[in-house]
């Protein structure tokens, strides 16, 4: 016969396996002296039972890593950010300078590393030339030999980077490009005209000179020719 069983003895809840409520505030003995005392709990927090276990821990100092949590969150948040906007940026221009200068050299039949070498040799011949003279000369006498070697050695290039500085300047100075572009169609505008002239003078003088031959020849029966 199976013994009695009594219903009003201590439950041991480790070795019959009782489960206790999964969420909910439950109080010991020394809890509920503890909950009396509104300071005590207002410090130590209130004891919980969070999926069978039991929490004890203050509002105030869980608000506080979570501000800190979030706070921590979000700067790292801010900072990947900002770091991947400066990295497309980076690329961006980095992209924009390697395919810029890639195209400066659109003739593969252009030599770069003589053209260079005539560039150089041709700025150095122009400061070896001004060395006695001003400071006006010595400045611009370089680039100038440097330049016309530059466009001679190198056409196309010369040709390409002239038109990506003048993207730059127009960019940079519209106002004074403006000008300067008014000025280098007129020059050249009154360069033609003169050589048109020019051209129409030279061919009158041929034909007086023919003219002339001419009727000396039919006056006076000598070739002049």
């Amino acid at each position: 016969m199976v013994g009695a069983i009594d219903f009003y003895r201590d439950v041991d809840f480790v070795k019959e396996a009782v489960i206790p409520p999964q969420d909910g505030m439950v109080f010991s003995s020394d809890a509920k002296e503890a909950h009396e005392d509104s300071k005590l709990v207002a410090l130590l927090g209130d004891n919980k039972l969070v999926h069978g276990i039991s929490v004890r821990y203050p509002d105030y100092l869980a608000q506080f890593f979570q501000r800190i949590r979030l706070n921590l969150a979000g700067s790292i948040d801010r900072t990947s950010q900002c770091l991947q906007s400066k990295s497309s940026q980076y690329y961006k221009h980095e992209k924009n300078i390697t395919s810029t200068i890639a195209n400066l050299h659109s003739d593969p039949r252009e030599e770069l590393l003589p053209g260079f070498a005539y560039i150089v040799v041709g700025a150095m011949s122009g400061s070896v030339l001004t060395r006695s003279r001003n400071i006006f000369a010595r400045f611009t006498a370089p680039l100038i030999l440097g330049s016309a070697c530059f466009y001679y050695a190198l056409p196309t290039t010369f040709k390409n980077t002239a038109r990506l500085v003048h993207e730059l300047e127009s960019s940079a100075f519209p106002n004074a490009v403006a000008k300067q572009d008014f000025v280098y169609q007129e020059t050249k505008r009154a360069v033609c005209k003169t050589v048109a002239y020019g051209s129409s003078g030279i061919n009158s003088i041929e034909e007086i000179s023919k003219c002339t031959r001419h009727y000396v020849k039919e006056w006076t029966g000598l070739s002049v020719e």
